[in-house]
């Protein structure tokens, strides 16, 4: 009897699947960096009118938003080591849809609230 191996992944997908991966890592980075920005908005507008009282909004906006950053990164490398696995193993996987859809209205989200903010203070 004659034991087969099993096929070898196709090189393109799993290039494909690291891609994904790192526009996970992109998006994930941009969400830490503008929350960075958004906690330090605080001081440079305590600093362009010194009248107005401290704004402690910003720093913990600014944290949720750098949080959502992390949970993009996290979210991202689950599903990467998810497909990476199904590719290798010569499976089919369908990833799930509710952490790209949460994170997204989450951002949205925190889109929406950050206009409002800035409407509100200018």
């Amino acid at each position: 009897m004659t034991v087969m191996a099993p096929p070898e992944p196709d090189l393109r997908i799993l290039q494909a699947n690291e891609r994904t991966l790192l526009a996970w890592v992109r998006t994930g980075l941009t969400l830490m960096a503008f929350g960075f920005v958004v906690s330090r908005l605080a001081v440079w507008l305590q600093l362009d009118d010194p009248t107005r009282g401290p704004r402690p909004f910003s720093v913990w906006f600014g944290a949720v938003i750098i949080a959502l950053g992390v949970a993009c990164q996290a979210l991202g490398a689950v599903r990467f080591r998810y497909a990476r696995r199904a590719i290798v193993e010569n499976r089919v996987h369908i990833p799930d849809s509710r952490g790209p859809i949460a994170l997204a209205l989450a951002v949205g989200a925190a889109g929406a609230v950050s206009m409002i903010y800035l409407a509100v203070i200018s």
